[in-house]
């Protein structure tokens, strides 16, 4: 078939198909010949086959007994998976509606601007694990400081995708609408809502991102469930296998989050445009 009888879509879609899928199966039969040909320690590097077992283990085997103060692999990795998920959103929720009325305030205050920057720019610039002292000290070990360190390392990019995205919209498309009769109302939906949407959409991908990556450390505070609960104690017994298949689960997840909130981000663009 001729190039140019080839449709479009297919086109462009096969060769990055094919291209996402051949760097991970190179990473993974690299990572598998190194195992065989004794490259690398077992006991410091476990082979593909140990990880995929244990990942088989960790969300389709007999479920482990419920001792307490001891946190669960075999069969637990729904319920792990879940905690950590529905922490992630909860804290995630949470930021984008602080973040959105704190870049709300930054955008259309000059008065805002200089009595919040200076705090916005500080406090951005403290790493995450900073807080975890604090937190635990405030919050105690648990749910509470592990929602709060995931809400504060996903809080400060929708803050300024927000801010910069609503600083950045035209003067004239304000005043244009302000002539033709637009209520305060239409005018935050209709003109800047519209105009800054591309930029609040990459810094709400970027907040997802960084709340994901942020349940690690926020579930190293001490809480019982989770997938990095579960690193944790893998860590503790020495057990390699476990740790690598929290971090493909925190990979996989990760990804699939990011991809969906990217297709999404595509229909509200195409929204702003229309």
């Amino acid at each position: 078939m001729l190039p140019s009888l080839v449709p479009r879509r297919a086109v462009r879609s096969g060769p990055k198909w094919v291209l996402g899928v051949l760097a991970p199966a190179l990473l993974i039969g690299l990572w598998e010949l190194a195992s065989v040909l004794g490259w690398v320690a077992p006991n410091l590097v476990p082979s593909p086959g140990e990880v995929a077992n244990s990942a088989w283990q960790f969300f389709f085997g007999p479920r482990s007994a419920n001792i307490p103060g001891v946190v669960a692999f075999s069969g637990a990795g729904w319920g792990h998976l879940g905690a950590s998920v529905s922490r992630c959103l909860i804290a995630w929720s949470a930021a984008v509606v602080l973040g959105t009325g704190l870049g709300l305030a930054l955008g259309l205050s000059r008065l805002a601007r200089k009595l919040l920057d200076p705090l916005v720019n500080g406090l951005r610039a403290v790493p995450l694990y900073a807080w975890l002292p604090l937190a635990l000290v405030w919050f105690g070990i648990g749910e509470t400081a592990a929602r709060v360190l995931i809400f504060i390392g996903a809080l400060w990019p929708v803050v300024l995708a927000v801010g910069d995205g609503v600083l950045r919209v035209p003067q004239a498309y304000v005043e244009t609408a302000r002539m033709l009769g637009t209520s305060r109302r239409q005018l935050w939906y209709q003109v800047y809502l519209r105009a800054a949407l591309p930029e609040i959409v990459t810094g709400l991908r970027l907040s997802l991102t960084l709340a994901w990556m942020c349940v690690i450390v926020g579930e190293l505070s001490g809480t019982p469930t989770g997938v990095g609960a579960m690193m944790n104690a893998a860590r503790e017994g020495g057990r390699i296998d476990e740790i690598v298949v929290g971090l493909l689960v925190f990979a996989v997840v990760g990804f699939m989050a990011d991809a969906g909130l990217r297709r999404a981000a595509r229909h509200w663009v195409r929204w702003a445009a229309a």
